[in-house]
């Protein structure tokens, strides 16, 4: 280790000296053993120097014992921002509960924030794991559940395979004691046979590989606890753990790891359908390996990987390999590195954090998700999870393949989209250009890339629609003040809008009108577009005082105004209410607020060829939303129906819209409120008395 190097950590091991000096943990060590032995880990991962550093002082900020910025002027900006990091993680202990959703959004999204804070966290929850035991049951369970929840499936998900399998077994042996000791126990009872067959196998494949002047070297072992007891809880048999012994053969070069393949095949049987070649096809992790699982002499089942010596670094310490060798790069291992921890951000983002339960199940299941790897027609590798489909297949190939599959032959037979794909399944779809996802898809797809994709198609589709209709409304609005659309929306005040209203294009502002986020008339307000003056209808001889076109007791000479209650519409019958001083109400003859019956009811009717709008209320009572705003505005578009306001309102787990519109004639009320009922998942429609 080069000097430089030593020192700059030490100046970190002297702070922490002064940090810790004289605390204690609950084992009876000196505090400062604990990030020391973090530290340790860091360093057995060829961490970089600040890394290592800031283990040694990762708990200062939390103990209150420095500052960010007493950190900050001491070593820097960047060891300053790691240590905060940390230390924001740590405290959430204090602030959530056991297995709340926000508490691991939150963890994701620290650890994915910076690649130094994900590998002290590890390795600071690694060495809590081994020293678990002091604490009380409580503080264990709360440690287990957030490592097997979190810690453990990113580690998997990054390929981190030494870290994560030695968390699993330390977990084991507080979740399932007695199954732990039993697995080890069985392990401990044949460990010398077992050591006896690896041993005897590997020194027959020593014999081959001399024999042809291959420089290699050859590892042995017999499965974790862990990986054993996994494979019974599935179901299998003792006998049918294929991988329960292993051999890896580590070799200078990519030709030499197929030429031991093929040597090894030649030699011992293998089992069908056991070759996997991640070398040609590695997995999302950058795990690179050769696979082969054949019968020794013996008839025991021995799993061989061969490998190169870089290929292995990768494959026991996954990002983390990448990472040490960071100050030798160009930036590639990086930007590759940012590249992983990058799924994890979208995976924050993908789900919705207002459904915090929702949340906390898809976050589990997707880190938690076990992988199967299928291949294309060409023999490419697709990493799934479990479950998946021909659909989700499609869709991580691109979003067009999968916006235009229309079947798919799974091992060259054809097999229905909701077939679930198993472990190295061939997989060729069928497509068809032109043809558009179903929204079914929705309930059987199990990636994310599926489903925002499937719903980001549908978002595009339903915004096409939505402009159409805004463009049709202000089409509309620009005829009644005698404007032309085309020649009003200039450069100027399309720019003008977008500013005013914080949009982007035009596109978005006709999407604003259809959704009423901003009305017609006030964008045509806002370019100080005059609006047309009403037309001043001939009035009869005596002149019309009230001015809203009725009659009453035979007279256009007394004065009225329209109630409010019920908004009478032209067209319908209506009477008068005699009040006190002010004149006339008019109500529609349905109006629950009125007795027919009263001295104060006087006749009313409408004049005749009346070109007023009237307005009033609707109800439209639905099942969900969908797209039935869309089809509304349309609609009432096409019924030349002015929709004033639209609200979606969930009361007593009704779901209903409320509309206010202005209409010509009781008769386009009518017909529009007739074709509203007609959309699917409407359950009814009324019009509203106050």
């Amino acid at each position: 280790m080069e000097q430089e190097y030593i020192d700059y950590i030490d100046r970190y091991y002297e702070q922490a000296k002064i940090i810790y000096d004289g605390m204690k943990r609950k084992t009876g060590d000196d505090y400062i053993l604990h990030p020391i032995n973090v530290a340790y880990i860091l360093a057995a991962l060829k961490m970089d120097s600040e890394t290592i550093g800031c283990a040694l002082i990762h708990e200062a900020i939390s103990l209150n014992k420095m500052t960010y910025e007493e950190i900050e002027e001491m070593f820097g900006k960047d060891a300053a921002d790691i240590v905060l990091s940390i230390t924001k993680i740590s405290n959430l202990k204090q602030t959530f509960k056991i297995n709340n959703p926000e508490k691991y959004r939150r963890i994701i999204v620290g650890l994915s924030e910076n690649p130094a804070t994900l590998f002290i966290k590890f390795a600071d929850r690694l060495h809590n794991l081994r020293t678990l035991k002091v604490h009380d049951e409580v503080h264990q369970q709360y440690i287990i559940d957030e490592t097997q929840n979190i810690y453990i499936p990113i580690a998997h998900r990054l390929g981190m395979k030494k870290m994560k399998s030695e968390m699993e077994d330390l977990c084991l042996q507080y979740t399932d004691p007695e199954e732990y000791n039993r697995v080890l126990d069985r392990i401990n009872s044949s460990k010398t046979e077992l050591e006896k067959s690896l041993s005897k196998m590997k020194y027959e494949i020593m014999q081959i590989l001399n024999e042809h002047n291959i420089k290699y070297e050859i590892l042995s072992r017999v499965k974790s606890v862990r990986g054993i007891y996994n494979k019974l809880k599935a179901g299998k048999a003792w006998n049918d753990i294929y991988d329960l012994l292993g051999l890896r053969v580590l070799v200078d070069t990519v030709e030499d790891c197929y030429r031991v393949v093929g040597l090894v095949q030649a030699k011992y049987s293998p089992i069908p359908n056991r070759f996997k070649d991640y070398i040609a096809n590695p997995k999302p992790n950058l795990y690179q390996s050769l696979h082969t699982t054949v019968f020794g002499e013996d008839k025991r089942i021995y799993e061989v990987q061969v490998r190169t010596y870089e290929m292995d670094e990768i494959a026991e310490k996954g990002v983390a390999s990448h990472w040490s060798y960071k100050e030798k790069t160009d930036g590639s291992v990086k930007n590759n590195l940012d590249k992983i921890l990058e799924q994890f951000r979208v995976l924050v983002e993908a789900n919705d954090i207002e459904q915090n339960m929702d949340f906390f199940v898809n976050i589990k299941d997707e880190l938690k998700r076990s992988e199967i790897y299928v291949y294309t027609p060409k023999g490419d590798i697709i990493e799934l999870p479990s479950g998946a489909t021909p659909i989700d297949f499609a869709y991580k190939i691109h979003s067009e393949v999968g916006n235009t599959t229309t079947g798919a032959l799974v091992n060259r037979k054809m097999v229905k989209l909701d077939y679930e794909l198993q472990d190295g399944d061939l997989v060729e779809l069928i497509t068809q250009k032109g043809h558009a996802p179903s929204k079914g898809w929705l309930k059987i797809v199990k990636t994310d890339t599926a489903k925002s994709r499937i719903k980001a198609y549908y978002y595009k589709k339903e915004r096409e629609k939505y402009i159409a209709t805004g463009h049709e409304m202000l089409n509309n609005e620009c005829k009644k003040r005698n404007v032309d659309l085309n020649e009003l929306f200039n450069d100027e005040n399309i720019d003008k809008l977008c500013k005013a209203y914080k949009l982007d294009n035009l596109d978005d502002i006709y999407f604003s009108v259809s959704t009423f986020k901003v009305l017609p008339s006030t964008l045509l307000n806002k370019l100080e577009v005059k609006e047309e003056k009403p037309k001043i209808k001939q009035l009869p001889k005596k002149g019309n005082k009230n001015s809203n076109g009725i009659i009453i007791a035979g007279s256009t000479d007394i004065l009225s105004t329209l109630a409010t209650c019920c908004n009478p519409v032209y067209g319908e019958e209506i009477v008068g209410y005699i009040t006190r001083g002010y004149g006339v109400k008019i109500h529609s003859k349905n109006c629950p607020n009125i007795d027919l019956d009263s001295e104060r009811i006087i006749e009313a009717k409408w004049e005749e060829n009346l070109d007023n709008r009237y307005s009033a209320k609707v109800k439209v009572y639905v099942e969900d939303v969908s797209d039935i705003l869309l089809k509304i505005i349309t609609l009432a578009t096409k019924s030349d129906i002015i929709v004033d306001s639209i609200n979606l309102i969930n009361r007593n787990k009704e779901l209903f819209y409320d509309l206010s519109v202005k209409v010509k004639n009781i008769s386009s009320l009518t017909n529009f409120l007739d074709e509203v009922k007609t959309i699917s998942n409407v359950r009814e429609v009324e019009r509203i008395f106050i």
